[in-house]
């Protein structure tokens, strides 16, 4: 089947509702779609992050459980992947086994010096780190039987290649992002399903599947306790959908109506109105290119530009200016499950920061706002967390399904 047909055929699959996703269930692993993401990402995205990190050979020495065990298989053995020129990366296997139709050459291990020598890499990456990046996966003993292997020559050629993992990772192929859309609409469906069982006075938020949580006027939050649901209550509720390697979680946001009340109070009206504003100034600003700590600061300046505060952690800040609406920012990577951490990341924290942000890169809007209510008391406040996923496109910022529509009403 070509390449073609299947990215066609899984399209269909990402847009027929009915049936499968709206019976709520976890997609199965497809063989074909996961040797696709593989293949592509091979042929797309190696040699464009190889250039652009100015490296001619990566050597992953892998001997048991590895972050790229999607990508690479999970057998072990020393897997090469050397820029020849042109649009392909050479990929070979030596001392190992792999995907015939993924990889070129497989070798034992004792030629890696020939190897090297014969394609005279002057820049070598290796699965090290000089940072705490969790990409430091070749052991002490594999680094220095690699480093008398190569001899004097190409030793002082090696440098850590956690940039390349994580820009490697980073990169999303046509059916990564078709993935991601599923996975977004399945983990949507999930979170309707569980408002459906709340019942006012009855439901606890542990009886709910998901991250689950009510937080009150002073900050003070039940999250996935006995705590037992109230009218007037604000509840966010985070679910997911996973398949395999894969993973999308999304959130949404209820009110459950008091006695005599028809529909959201104009306080829980307002936040929501916030949550909409603010979801335009970050799509309006986060473009493919800069870092993710460069954007977070050109969101902040305009946040601030909008009236809004921003603050680093999810808390109230008491301190501030009592009349304006804070807001927190964690826009996390979503998909592949272990560059969630190990991705660019617009936020506060996290080792990526310093990454910059490719294109098509998918990630979550994550933000959280604290809206003062100045009638309640002096720091009284409603929260709501938003978390939708997201990707950058060459037009900014787009949805690959539909994103949480409004507050829920629960009656």
């Amino acid at each position: 089947m070509s390449k073609v047909k299947i990215i066609l055929i899984f399209f269909c699959m990402l847009f027929s509702v009915q049936g499968l996703i709206a019976q709520n269930e976890e997609p199965d692993a497809d063989a074909e779609l996961m040797f696709l993401i593989r293949s592509e990402k091979f042929d797309i995205i190696l040699p464009q992050v190889m250039r652009d990190n100015k490296i001619d050979m990566w050597i992953h020495m892998k001997r048991g459980e590895d972050p790229l065990n999607f990508e690479l298989g999970s057998n072990p053995g020393v897997f090469i992947f050397t820029d020849r020129g042109g649009n392909r990366i050479e990929r070979a296997v030596l001392g190992g086994r792999g995907d015939r139709k993924l990889y070129d050459i497989f070798a034992p291990e004792s030629g890696l010096p020939q190897f090297v020598s014969e394609r005279n890499p002057k820049r070598i990456a290796v699965n090290y780190s000089e940072e705490n990046s969790g990409f430091n996966t070749i052991s002490p003993e594999d680094y220095t039987t690699l480093v008398k292997a190569l001899g004097d020559k190409y030793a002082k050629r090696i440098f850590p290649a956690d940039f390349l993992i994580a820009d490697f990772l980073a990169g999303r192929v046509m059916s990564e992002i078709a993935l991601f859309g599923r996975l977004s609409i399945i983990s949507a469906e999930k979170i309707e399903k569980e408002f459906d069982k709340i019942m006012p006075g009855v439901t606890k938020l542990s009886e709910l599947n998901g991250n689950v949580f009510v937080r009150d006027p002073d900050g003070h939050e039940e999250n996935n306790t006995d705590y037992v649901i109230q009218r007037g209550d604000l509840i966010g509720l985070l679910h997911g959908a996973n398949m395999m390697d894969f993973r999308e979680h999304n959130g949404g946001i209820a009110y459950v109506l008091r006695e005599r009340e028809a529909n959201l109070p104009p306080e829980v009206q307002n936040i929501w109105e916030h949550a909409l504003v603010t979801r335009e100034i970050f799509r309006k600003h986060i473009k493919v290119g800069p870092t993710g700590g460069e954007t977070l600061e050109i969101l902040i300046q305009k946040l601030e530009e909008a009236g809004y505060t921003y603050i680093d952690r999810d808390e109230y800040d008491r301190n501030a200016d009592p009349e304006k609406t804070q807001v927190h920012i964690d826009f996390h990577a979503l998909g592949r499950i272990i560059s969630q951490e190990l991705a660019p990341r617009i936020s506060p924290s996290g080792w990526g920061r310093d990454l910059k942000i490719p294109l098509y890169h998918t990630f979550t809007f994550e933000y959280m706002i604290h809206m003062p209510v100045p009638e309640w008391g002096k720091g009284e406040h409603l929260y709501i967390c938003i978390h939708d996923g997201v990707m950058v496109t060459e037009r900014g910022v787009e949805f690959p399904y539909p994103p949480c529509q409004g507050i829920r009403i629960i009656r």
